[in-house]
């Protein structure tokens, strides 16, 4: 692997939060808290000193990359961009140093836990949170079409599209291309989100947030407590329409633009039904508003995690196994992934069969696409891995000093990307009150999550053991 295929590209992301940073401590003087712009001033030449001198230093170094060498940039980048968008939340002294750290690895994995309410910050602070998990957002999906879609050569067209042609000798190649399209299509939706949230009454401020809050399905918001008592029914319902936007694949906003038969994707109907199947069971164990029972699944079904009302969350059980199967592959949601779930949902149906005929001869096709048995293993072995580390995480918080239904409830939020599921959950608790231990323990399974945990490790590897 070229030095400067890894470091350019990282490079130019520091010099992009640097940019944003600044443009949200210009944000911050139109909000009233000048005093805090200075703050967003030190991540900004935090980002682009480094960031310029990098690119300066390896502009004519050559460059190239294998899918498995850009996997460990994708690790670099969610340690190293969370550490500098720290830096404002410390300075605020709002936050001691392990504190500033778990906020802004939340924001930026989009896992939206949050340890001070919005109404105990300025605004500015709010408006950075659901910045960063924005630029997460938009992280992971150009991760996931630019990068792990060229390690998908045994699983069929999981996260392929025509937004993009990879080339798994050099993904770096189009890495450009990718960003440019994939940043448009995400540009736009969230301005049609935002707009319809002004036109529903809400106030520029508050529509932003809950626009890059939806998208990115991060769940922030600029106020506590459920969307209804503060959100009409209109309002609601762009909510969830932002987040239902997030758990597709990206790409097929793109690919619906030359082919209407985009829409008949798979992950779609698989969104679908477990949205309906959710709600069910929040119909049937709490009757009564079927429009809250059927935000609630949507919100969890998409990982926003967003409350609805002030009520428990019923059938937990059923939200947490949800919220860890997650959407669409190429999508801002955290979990499993839909497109796996309805592969090995074939190959039961297969293997059933098989026991009813022995001798019939089914093959398995994905997208219309042959789907080998190695691409299976290969799906077992990332669910494996994933319940795996939430074993392992839980025995872990357990010995940083909580009990185990919280341990257990708080990684499988961690590891799903769903912050806000943790405070619903269980009642009476929330993030600020765990202990360092525990946040540092979280603060992995966030990135394991984001990372899709067997990428993670193979990140791991090519770093530090692979010669």
């Amino acid at each position: 692997m070229s030095l400067a295929a890894l470091l350019r590209p990282l490079a130019a992301l520091w010099v992009a939060l640097g940019l944003v940073a600044a443009l949200v401590g210009l944000a911050a003087f139109g909000l009233g808290e000048r005093h805090l712009a200075p703050l967003f001033g030190v991540t900004t030449v935090l980002g682009l000193v480094p960031g310029f001198l990098v690119l300066a230093a390896t502009r004519s170094m050559p460059g190239g990359a294998s899918a498995l060498d850009a996997l460990v940039l994708g690790l670099l980048a969610w340690i190293t961009i969370p550490l500098l968008a720290a830096v404002p939340f410390f300075l605020s002294g709002y936050f001691d140093p392990v504190d500033s750290l778990f906020e802004a690895y939340s924001s930026v994995t989009t896992t939206g836990a949050i340890l001070l309410p919005p109404e105990d910050l300025p605004r500015s602070l709010v408006l950075w949170r659901a910045v960063l998990s924005w630029l997460g957002g938009f992280a992971t999906v150009l991760l996931a079409i630019a990068v792990f879609a060229a390690l998908d050569r045994e699983i069929p067209a999981i996260r392929r599209s025509t937004l993009l042609t990879i080339r798994p000798d050099d993904v770096f190649s189009h890495l450009r291309i990718a960003a440019s399209r994939i940043f448009l299509v995400y540009s736009v939706l969230t301005s049609v989100i935002w707009l319809g949230l002004v036109l529903a009454g809400n106030g520029a401020f508050p529509a932003i947030v809950l626009a890059f809050g939806s998208i990115s399905t991060g769940g922030y918001a600029p106020f506590s407590g459920g969307l209804e008592a503060h959100l009409g029914a209109v309002s609601v319902l762009l909510v969830m329409g932002g987040c239902l936007i997030g758990a597709v694949n990206l790409s097929l906003f793109w690919d619906a633009l030359r082919d209407r038969k985009a829409w008949g994707d798979p992950d779609l109907a698989g969104l679908g039904i477990m949205v309906a199947v959710l709600a069910g069971f929040f119909i049937l164990a709490s009757p009564g508003d079927v429009f809250q029972d059927l935000a609630r699944s949507v919100f969890v079904v998409t990982t926003s995690g967003y409350a609805y009302g002030a009520a428990e969350m019923p059938v937990l059980v059923a939200a947490i196994f949800m919220a860890m199967i997650g959407g669409a592959a190429g999508s801002t949601t955290g979990g499993i992934k839909i497109s796996r779930i309805m592969l090995l949902w074939k190959r039961m149906g297969a293997e059933l069969a098989r026991l009813a005929d022995p001798s019939i001869v089914q093959s398995m096709q994905f997208r219309d696409r042959p789907a080998p048995d190695r691409a299976l293993i290969a799906i077992w072995s990332y669910v494996l891995a994933f319940l795996f580390a939430l074993g392992i995480g839980t025995v872990l918080l357990t010995l940083a000093g909580l009990d185990f239904e919280h341990s257990f409830i708080a990684m499988a939020a961690a590891l799903a990307n769903i912050g806000p599921l943790y405070q619903e959950a269980a009642i009476g608790w929330d993030w600020e009150m765990m202990t360092d231990a525990a946040k540092l323990v979280l603060i992995p399974a966030m990135i394991l999550g984001r990372l899709e945990v067997l990428a993670a490790l193979a990140a791991v590897w090519a770093l530090f053991i692979r010669k």
